[in-house]
């Protein structure tokens, strides 16, 4: 089959994405989707999304595995969730800024499902409710340093978008990372309220106790490292983790706007078995509307409760966000739903590597099978810095791109993810196989020929 055959067409698209940049900021509302994050020649301007596959306004079809980065863990239009708002929305309203029985109903829900959220309130976004989190975390405390680690992203505030996805060149010494932002525009001078760590260094982690314990506030940590291929952590390190927070009376902080309802029926948390004292969700919490939360333990929520510290907002838990919420809750309730799932996630990642290695490519999976990354490398990575290295020698933007030319949707970055939804299913998972028998070749030819490196790097 020649190139001919199988490249997606984008003549439409590309005239979208011109006529969009009279006004629209190069095109699109997200940097994610723009070409200069991998989306060549053009971003896919989609027409419509239906279960596991949309189509685009160039008519091409796709199997779908971003998933909108995260959100649709019901796949595109849940009939249950759609019905849900709808009703909700013809029956009361989207917004009234005044409380409603929709939202203790939509709470108590999530709280059901995660093991150390007691209380919680809504928001928007992910980055919003990790703003609340730090915010809660200095006031239940009285202290002011907040540690991170590097490779973590926690949503673009200045308050913690720093040392995110830094260079190996400003990383700084590894054992001690410099505290990098990761966008101008920041004061440099946010950056003193930070602490950045290696990620699963637990000599790192106690020197810094030792010397900064009385300061530090919390300690906010992705615990399966989503934003860098779903590395989990090393044995022990949660763990060590909630021993070292809790002895020194500082908040550990879970981010979990990616693994959260989505890794299993309670988030990373119960899949690991450590809990946190605050917690953030928020992509999978509503099957694609936009909802997010903050919640923890009683004691961690206090300084909430007791109106000591502020957490308000016009839009928080309005009617269509509880409403999308209490129907995705009930949906990834029914039995077996993670179970399956996740299985058909870990064939599909299992398949990949099998498909690579017949075709003479080193590959390794990262993750959880509802959210996991192909490593075209000899070894999956082991840490942040690691993973760079792999990133700079990978040939993934080869796959990613002969993949989407014959149907199959991926993020491009190699750091990024598979996400799968409960509307993917087996056959898919075998046309997906099949495809990447069909490609994998191509991607071994690539290495041949030297064409390796990050997004936007092969084309």
């Amino acid at each position: 089959m020649t190139d001919m055959d199988t490249r997606r067409k984008t003549t439409e698209s590309e005239r979208l994405l011109e006529k969009a940049k009279a006004h629209l900021v190069d095109g699109v509302g997200s940097g994610t989707r723009s070409t200069r994050s991998g989306w060549l020649p053009s971003p896919v301007f989609v027409a419509e999304g239906h279960g596991s596959r949309l189509t685009d306004v160039d008519g091409n079809e796709y199997i779908d595995y971003q998933m909108g980065q995260g959100p649709l863990i019901l796949g595109h239009r849940p009939q249950p969730v759609i019905d849900a708002v709808t009703e909700t929305i013809n029956q009361r309203g989207s917004l009234f800024a005044l409380a409603t029985d929709l939202e203790g109903e939509a709470a108590t829900a999530v709280a059901a499902r995660m093991p150390s959220v007691e209380v919680l309130r809504f928001g928007q976004s992910g980055t919003e409710c990790v703003m609340y989190a730090l915010r809660f975390a200095r006031a239940g405390t009285g202290r002011n340093l907040i540690v991170r680690f590097e490779g973590h992203y926690h949503g673009w505030s200045d308050a913690i978008h720093w040392s995110a996805h830094p260079s190996l060149a400003e990383a700084g010494p590894a054992d001690a990372p410099a505290v990098t932002p990761a966008t101008t525009g920041i004061p440099p001078e946010v950056g003193e309220s930070l602490l950045v760590l290696p990620w699963g260094d637990v000599e790192a982690l106690e020197k810094a106790f030792d010397r900064h314990g009385d300061d530090i506030a919390g300690v906010i940590l992705e615990p399966i490292l989503g934003n860098c291929g779903g590395m989990m952590p090393p044995e022990g390190w949660l763990e060590k983790l909630r021993e070292v927070t809790r002895d020194n009376g500082s908040r550990l902080i879970f981010d979990e706007v990616l693994t959260g309802l989505r890794v299993g029926p309670g988030g990373a948390q119960r899949l690991l078995g450590v809990e946190p004292d605050l917690t953030v969700m928020a992509k999978a919490l509503a099957a694609g509307f936009p909802v997010a939360a903050i919640g923890g333990t009683a004691e961690a929520m206090e300084v909430v409760t007791e109106g000591k510290t502020m957490h308000g907002g016009t839009y928080n838990s309005n009617a269509v966000a509880c409403a999308a919420v209490i129907a995705t809750m009930a949906e990834t309730g029914r039995a077996g739903f993670y179970e399956e799932l996740v299985a058909n996630g870990e064939r599909l990642a299992e398949g990949l590597v099998s498909a690579a290695r017949d075709a003479g490519v080193n590959a390794h999976w990262t993750g959880v099978g509802s959210m996991f990354q192909l490593w075209l490398s000899d070894e999956p990575p082991r840490s942040y810095r690691h993973a760079q290295e792999l990133v700079a020698a990978s040939p993934f933007p080869t796959l990613q791109r002969e993949m989407l030319d014959r149907g199959v949707l991926l993020q491009p970055p190699q750091e990024g993810l598979f996400l799968s939804s409960g509307a993917h299913t087996g056959a898919d998972t075998d046309e997906v196989l099949a495809v990447a028998r069909e490609v994998m070749p191509i991607v071994a030819d690539a290495i041949e020929r030297g064409e390796v490196g990050p997004v936007g790097g092969v084309r």
